[in-house]
């Protein structure tokens, strides 16, 4: 379930922190930089920020993303999972996804490429007729590893 961030500000930070100098916090920022998101009291119109919580109200994800309203796009999301393989935080993304394409004229993100979150990201703009674009090779880990910078878009 999708709960807005500021109700779980610390703990989201605390978690993400948890990932410091992994591969993972590689898939979320796109490069070698360690990254918390900058949680607001009061987000503006076009800011949304997600805790993503399970039945128990358990914490288990964090969901960010931008909207133009006048071009009609969302752009710029951060998704992150505390519990990997939790079926719960995919489910709530793809909803999420799901409605902003019916809105909206534009659906933009990005991914890293090894990330397992880009299997279910392929099915969906495959279902909407979306395109992939690869950059090949434009992102470099820690370790001297280059990954690709995939883009996602969907446009109605």
């Amino acid at each position: 379930m999708l709960v807005p961030a500021i109700l779980y500000k610390k703990e989201i930070v605390k978690a993400m922190q948890e990932y410091f100098y992994t591969t993972d916090m590689l898939y979320e920022t796109g490069n070698i930089a360690n990254w918390t998101p900058n949680i607001v009291e009061q987000p503006s119109e076009n800011q949304f920020q997600y805790a993503i919580v399970d039945k128990n109200k358990k914490l288990i994800g964090f969901l960010g993303y931008w909207v133009d309203w006048y071009v009609s796009k969302a752009y710029n999301f951060g998704l992150f999972s505390f519990d990997r393989g939790n079926i719960l935080v995919g489910r709530d993304v793809f909803n999420k996804l799901e409605e902003l394409v019916n809105i909206l004229h534009r659906v933009e993100w990005r991914a890293v490429g090894g990330n397992p979150a880009c299997r279910g990201y392929d099915n969906f703009i495959k279902k909407h007729n979306g395109k992939k674009h690869i950059l090949k090779d434009a992102i470099r880990d820690q370790k001297g590893k280059y990954h690709d910078d995939i883009i996602y878009e969907i446009v109605k």
